[in-house]
């Protein structure tokens, strides 16, 4: 599917609205890594929707109802505190699905599922989430490798989190969101990156300045543009190329 494709459609009960129908095609990795037929299984039961920024997919203890497969969409997973607020434990585009509960036989999860950047994702029913597992081998084999790079990457993540600058973090979250969305462009503010990466909005906002005056970003209110794609990988730190690393060899 073209990531230029327009999305309309009628808004759905819980506020996502129904994408335009995109036909026997997807941009999701895991779905393109299966045979023919188990995906022709998936995409019958599955459904193309518009996840907007900040909308709430799923919550902490509430039951889980839809699985989702992102396409060029960005789905956070947030751990909430006791004091409130809340820390990203990890993002999920295309190269995944959240949550992963039903996948391993859990009803309700500790996270909550917030859309990041707007974009389609494939939504599939639990029941029917359920039944395709059973049926599809290869897909089951494919999403427990999934979970497997899930954990690393959160792993990743924590040690990143410990030991790297704001700078630096800001530019692997944001090379991850480009190769998700597969756009240069995409919906972000400073204060949802803040909360994103567990850190105040003056310390994005240098670190955001000097990825700007670098000329690797562009960024205005509501929205950044990744101009110097090479440059701000070399601003990254270690844990883009370790995560992208992790992903090529799991998923070969």
């Amino acid at each position: 599917m073209s990531s230029t494709m327009p999305l309309s459609g009628a808004s759905l009960a819980n506020g996502t609205e129904q994408a335009a129908d995109t036909g026997r095609e997807t941009r999701n990795k895991l779905l393109n890594l299966l045979p023919a037929a188990e995906l022709e299984a998936v995409l019958a039961v599955s459904e193309v929707v518009t996840v907007k920024s900040k909308e709430i997919l799923f919550r902490p203890g509430g039951q889980i109802s839809r699985v989702y497969f992102p396409e060029d969409c960005v789905v956070s997973l947030i751990v909430q505190l006791e004091g409130g607020g809340g820390v990203e434990a990890m993002t999920v585009g295309n190269d995944g699905f959240a949550p992963l509960a039903p996948f391993n036989g859990v009803d309700s999860t500790y996270l909550t599922g917030c859309g990041q950047i707007t974009g389609a994702a494939r939504r599939i029913s639990a029941g029917d989430f359920a039944r395709i597992v059973t049926d599809c081998s290869q897909l089951t084999k494919v999403l427990r490798l999934y979970c497997q790079l899930m954990f690393e990457a959160v792993a990743q993540s924590a040690a990143c989190n410990r030991m790297h600058v704001v700078e630096q973090r800001c530019a692997r979250w944001l090379l991850l969101s480009h190769d998700r969305v597969g756009r240069p462009s995409f919906d972000l503010t400073q204060a949802f990156l803040a909360e994103m990466l567990g850190v105040r909005r003056a310390g994005v906002t240098v670190a955001m300045g000097i990825l700007a005056r670098n000329g690797l970003i562009s960024h205005t209110r509501g929205s950044v543009t990744i101009v110097d794609r090479e440059g701000l990988e070399n601003a990254s730190c270690e844990c883009y190329r370790a995560i992208k690393r992790r992903e090529s060899r799991i998923l070969a």
